[in-house]
């Protein structure tokens, strides 16, 4: 190969390697804060799972053993309880790979549980400082998800 061809081959390899060095894009998905989310806690939730030697569960997969039941949602009595004006008394674990999920997206579980039942059930007759709180706590939670699915699409 003379010296003519050999310099060419090397400024092409060195444009290839200059454009392309910054590894792979990530793709042009847009997904709505919801899904956002929900992606990070499924992410979240399997990654649990796993390191416990389960089999995260999927839509029309087997049915869900009770060690992964157990495992995803937690065991024994709720541990956060919150009565509704109506009377109606709504319990969650803080065990489990769920709440784990939880605090790890939106940091204070109690917080974050005392507020989305609250809203979720009393929509806009939620009391002020619970409907600020149930705000401040996802917007908390889409910044920690991006953050999670960024990175794990860098590095599964």
């Amino acid at each position: 190969m003379n010296r003519r061809v050999r310099r060419a081959l090397a400024t092409l390899s060195l444009a290839v390697w200059a454009t392309s060095c910054g590894g792979p894009r990530e793709p042009a998905v847009s997904l709505t804060p919801a899904d956002t989310l929900k992606a990070a806690q499924v992410l979240l939730t399997d990654r649990c799972l796993t390191r416990q030697g389960l089999t995260p569960p999927r839509p029309g997969g087997p049915a869900v053993s009770g060690a992964v039941d157990r495992a995803l949602f937690g065991t024994g009595r709720a541990e956060l309880t919150l009565t509704l004006p109506g009377g109606q008394v709504v319990g969650h674990h803080t065990d489990g790979c769920l709440a784990a999920a939880e605090r790890r997206l939106y940091g204070d579980q109690r917080r974050w549980f005392h507020a989305v039942t609250l809203v979720n059930n009393l929509k806009s007759r939620a009391p002020r400082e619970d409907r600020a709180a149930y705000k401040e706590l996802r917007a908390h939670g889409l910044t920690e998800a991006r953050a999670l699915l960024s990175a794990s699409y860098r590095h599964p």
